[in-house]
């Protein structure tokens, strides 16, 4: 029974000398990662704005789309007005 207990307490002494050691580490690992995420969140907040100036070009290019098409249409049907013309004054 003392063998077991002798045995159990090296374990945890084991244990817990891994959990201070492994802190350092931690430590490393932590300011690491916190610059990474530091990293990834300037170029996330980059992204939002060049994403915010995109939906705004696209949005202004529908525009224009929609007033080019408008006046195609327009030309369209002024140049079937003027075939028209054109058809009666031959008849």
């Amino acid at each position: 029974m003392m063998k077991s207990m002798l045995s159990m307490c090296s374990m945890a002494i084991k244990s817990y000398n891994e959990v201070i050691f492994s802190d350092d580490e931690y430590d490393i690992y932590y300011n690491e990662l916190d610059s990474i995420f530091e990293t990834l969140y300037d170029e996330y907040k980059k992204l939002g704005s060049e994403y915010s100036l995109l939906k705004k070009n696209h949005a202004y290019i529908l525009i224009k789309k929609y007033i080019l098409k408008k006046k195609a249409c327009i030309a369209v049907n002024d140049c079937d007005k003027m075939n028209q013309r054109i058809e009666e004054n031959k008849a």
